[in-house]
């Protein structure tokens, strides 16, 4: 079973990508994956970003390995309405965070953490969407300080908080927090540098570690190749799929 915990739909202002659902779909199926959980990436650059949940949750509904990935953002004032219905959908097992396009600290998303413990889901918080040296000039957003999101893991121990988008330096530096908080993890959809996800695994992570795509933003066969190349087939299978099932408490 692979399991692909950061995969997006949608129009990217800034690149010209091919972000259609079924074209999604239809890239990271061919590799082999069997559950995708996709987000909208227009709810990033939206004042308000409940707004395009819906769509997502219409056009997956079509795919049984679809699994829709909302974006929740604490300082709209419709958010727990827009947990609600979240937690309503059948295929809704974790919620996205993007702190640094609203902009907001994500202390000041403890209260929806809390509900999301309360409603049984987990959050997938992103420290970056793009590589800063990639980004429009005039519209520049700096990554998340991924310290932020352990410590929220630390003030919400039931919760099941997912590290996203973090770079291999930024989850070496925590692999003490990823190992002593239960349900802290970390994908490897931005883990960087040669030799990146056996590095990580050679630090004692191969149990907190989940593989992400970042499709369409990034090639889904480069993500791959990252975690496969020179692992053994355990830790690749713990990385593909088995751990995600884990952390979401998923049936195989």
């Amino acid at each position: 079973m692979i399991v692909d915990i950061n995969a997006f739909t949608g129009h990217w202002p800034f690149s010209p990508v091919r972000g259609d659902l079924p074209t999604i779909r239809a890239s990271l199926t061919a590799l082999g994956v069997e559950r995708i959980c996709v987000s909208p990436l227009d709810a990033a650059w939206c004042r308000n970003p409940h707004l395009a949940n819906a769509a997502l949750y219409e056009t997956a509904a079509a795919f049984a390995d679809i699994w829709p990935v909302p974006v929740l953002d604490p300082t709209v004032a419709t958010w727990r309405e827009e947990l609600a219905r979240a937690a309503a959908q059948p295929r809704v097992r974790l919620v996205r965070l993007l702190p640094t396009y609203s902009p907001y600290p994500l202390t000041q998303a403890d209260v929806l953490l809390d509900a999301l413990a309360k409603a049984g889901l987990a959050a997938l918080v992103q420290t970056r969407l793009e590589d800063p040296r990639c980004q429009h000039p005039l519209a520049p957003v700096p990554d998340l300080p991924a310290a932020a999101v352990a410590e929220a893991a630390a003030r919400h121990p039931e919760l099941t908080v997912i590290l996203g988008g973090a770079r291999t330096s930024d989850i070496r530096t925590l692999r003490e927090r990823l190992r002593s908080i239960p349900r802290l993890y970390a994908d490897v959809s931005q883990a960087d540098g040669l030799d990146a996800v056996p590095l990580l695994v050679e630090e004692g992570l191969a149990d907190k570690l989940l593989f992400g795509s970042h499709t369409p933003l990034f090639i889904p066969h480069a993500a791959l190749a990252r975690v496969v190349t020179d692992l053994s087939d355990n830790h690749a299978a713990a990385i593909l799929g088995a751990n995600a099932e884990q952390a979401l408490q998923w049936e195989s």
